[in-house]
């Protein structure tokens, strides 16, 4: 039977939920896929139109949507009559469920990615609003088991909550690339050692832990050489910490690129500072390009890192812990490299596309 599927999606700015989004349509591309997106992503409507999804732009807003886009989406909903309505991201959960249950949407579910939110002191608010709108979803799809068991703590029955794990398209791995290649088109030295982080610039990935934990690694490790892909809200402030460190020589900012996820190929280390994750798709593309890791072992990362088998794990705010992993990567090379093909095995295991599209197809049916 053919689905009639409403994605619903909101980011200020691309992001590994955006990922998550285009590669579920990917998954469902034989049946009849719908996006809504906001106009601020209106670039990535070809992408999602490439794979079969039909694309409806709107103003959406993080949390206050104007009258004309309400009016807009509930229309969208009452005309179309789609069997699931499947929200993504926490700005368009807040909104968007609410809108589709009043528009009489059949079946609402709802992905969040995480479930931490930068403004800890409202976090009590953020975990009741989310109970609250747990009684008109009929599932919330966790990206990792450690979420999924703080979801029921909260008070959501255990019934509405399954974990069903991001995953990435292998076969754009597959293609050799060249790292010489592309540690020129970055500007930066073949021959020396390279330690990369792939996120935005925000206070959740905690870009200024990266810079420090260069200073302390070049202190024994001079010849090393640190890249920060991304942009964001603390790309000024960063770029000026860099400069005061005199670090300009050592350590990048190589700014938004579009094949990021390419450009991992080119690193020896891929780390993750971030002080609260999902399941971040930088760790999931990193070992899918079979580089060793270093992450903060926060929500999904511990599922995705094995602690001495694909890289390691540091306590959120340890720099020392995070340092001492980059550091023995960068001393035993053949360990870093044995661990960047069992971390190739672990994604090819547990986090295809493939294998997250027939988990969420199959759950899609199970509630019709």
């Amino acid at each position: 039977m053919t689905l009639n599927v409403l994605l619903v999606y909101y980011e200020p700015a691309v992001s590994g939920q955006s990922t998550h989004v285009l590669s579920l349509a990917r998954a469902l591309r034989q049946h009849r896929v719908t996006v809504v997106l906001p106009e601020a992503l209106a670039a990535l409507a070809p992408d999602f139109q490439q794979v079969g999804a039909r694309v409806v732009l709107l103003p959406l807003r993080k949390v206050f949507w104007s009258l004309t886009t309400i009016s807009a989406f509930t229309g969208l909903i009452r005309q179309e009559h789609f069997d699931i309505v499947h929200v993504h991201s926490q700005e368009a959960g807040l909104v968007g469920r609410a809108l589709a249950y009043l528009a009489g949407a059949r079946h609402i579910l709802y992905t969040p990615q995480t479930i931490d939110i930068r403004r800890a002191g409202w976090h009590w608010l953020y975990a009741l609003l989310e109970v609250i709108l747990s009684v008109i979803t009929e599932r919330i799809i966790s990206v990792n088991e450690a979420d999924r068991r703080r979801l029921i703590r909260w008070g959501i029955p255990a019934a509405k909550v399954v974990a069903i794990p991001n995953g990435i398209d292998l076969a754009r791995f597959s293609t050799p690339v060249d790292p010489a290649a592309l540690r020129k088109k970055l500007g930066m030295s073949v021959e020396r050692p390279l330690v990369m982080q792939v996120g935005r610039l925000s206070p959740q990935k905690d870009p200024f832990a990266f810079v420090e934990g260069a200073r302390r690694i070049l202190e024994r490790h001079p010849e090393a050489q640190f890249a920060l892909v991304g942009k964001g809200p603390l790309q000024e402030e960063l770029a000026s910490r860099i400069a005061a460190l005199g670090l300009s020589q050592q350590v990048f900012m190589a700014g938004w690129q579009d094949d990021a996820w390419q450009l991992m190929a080119a690193a020896d280390v891929i780390t993750l500072t971030s002080r609260w994750e999902g399941t971040p798709y930088s760790l999931l593309e990193a070992m899918a390009c079979a580089k060793p890791v270093v992450a903060t072992a926060v929500n999904g990362c511990p599922e995705i890192v094995l602690h001495g088998e694909t890289g390691f794990l540091a306590p959120a705010g340890d720099l020392e812990a995070w340092v001492a992993g980059v550091a023995r990567l960068l001393e035993q090379p053949a360990q870093a490299a044995r661990m960047g093909q069992r971390g190739r095995q672990w994604v090819e295991e547990k986090f295809s596309t493939d294998k997250m599209g027939k988990q969420i197809e199959a759950l899609y049916r199970q509630v019709l």
